[in-house]
């Protein structure tokens, strides 16, 4: 269902927008003389509850859709979106079907079908960035991992809820969503519990 008025509308989580005023043409450089350093300090912590072990979920700009739950995930060695995500979009006939196994640290394997590539933008920042396609049960929309990270010599904080980046304008920041990092959380853990629960039930 499509709700919203105006020039942005909404299916879930995902937010489109229907014109083209805030498209920014910029393209990511390398900079290699910061004149600012990236800190982060007592400055950061304005609105978060501590203690907490919360992922650091933000919403970024891809393409013409404003996509929420993206987990910042700097141990991910690939960017990964969910095909529900894509089908919302209409994009699913710009996939490109290739085939790859993404490895764990518990060594399971995933493969993916297929991978997209579009533009992300970030404060004043358009990246292209090549996605995964991986088709698994999650609460997330999308990874952000670390060929996105580096190219934007981003740094990430989950402890203090922000992801820092340099650009042409100077440091910018992405405050980390806490309570819908936390409200999914929960709502996996609910799923997971249920479906052992079920598989208890099954082998009684």
């Amino acid at each position: 269902m499509i709700t919203g008025g105006g020039d942005d509308a909404s299916i879930n989580s995902v937010k489109f927008t229907t014109t083209h005023k805030l498209k920014r043409s910029i393209t990511h450089e390398q900079y290699d003389e910061l004149e600012e350093s990236i800190i982060f300090d007592k400055s950061n912590t304005h609105g978060l509850v501590f203690p907490h072990y919360d992922a650091l979920v933000i919403t970024l700009r891809i393409l013409d859709a404003y996509v929420k739950r993206i987990m910042v995930d700097d141990g991910s060695g690939a960017c990964i979106i969910h095909p529900r995500v894509l089908a919302q979009m209409k994009l699913e006939d710009r996939i490109v079907l290739r085939c790859i196994t993404l490895t764990g640290f518990n060594n399971t394997a995933e493969r993916t079908s297929g991978e997209i590539t579009f533009p992300v933008l970030a404060g004043s920042v358009t990246l292209e960035t090549t996605f995964r396609i991986i088709d698994q049960d999650t609460t997330y929309n999308a990874i952000i991992g670390r060929p996105w990270i580096h190219s934007m010599k981003a740094i990430p904080s989950s402890l203090y809820q922000v992801i820092k980046f340099p650009t042409p304008l100077g440091i910018f920041s992405i405050r980390g969503e806490q309570r819908t990092s936390r409200e999914y959380y929960n709502i996996a853990l609910d799923c997971k519990t249920t479906q052992q629960m079920k598989g208890k039930a099954k082998e009684a």
